[in-house]
């Protein structure tokens, strides 16, 4: 299974859409089938969800890239209203 990501265009209008796809062979051909949609979910959820298919050998790999992800805090919104009053 992978995602695939395409873009269609319309008239005027482009069209993006997100499939989970798989692929198989029937008579020899290479078939592709969709198994769902994710057009609705946020590219953060599509991209867990390629990181996912990338380290479904080892998922443990996954624990081990909490290094790689970077946390920024925000101002916090008392210090915020504390100086706006």
């Amino acid at each position: 299974m992978r995602v695939v990501e395409n873009t269609s265009k319309k008239g005027k209008k482009i069209y993006n859409s997100t499939l989970l796809r798989e692929s198989y062979r029937e008579n020899g051909k290479v078939r592709k089938r969709t198994v769902a949609n994710i057009s609705h979910c946020t590219p953060e959820e599509v991209e867990a969800i390629k990181l996912a298919f990338q380290y479904k050998g080892n998922l443990c790999e996954l624990g081990s890239l909490k290094e790689s992800v970077k946390l920024q805090e925000g101002l916090s919104m008392g210090a915020v209203w504390a100086v706006y009053q």
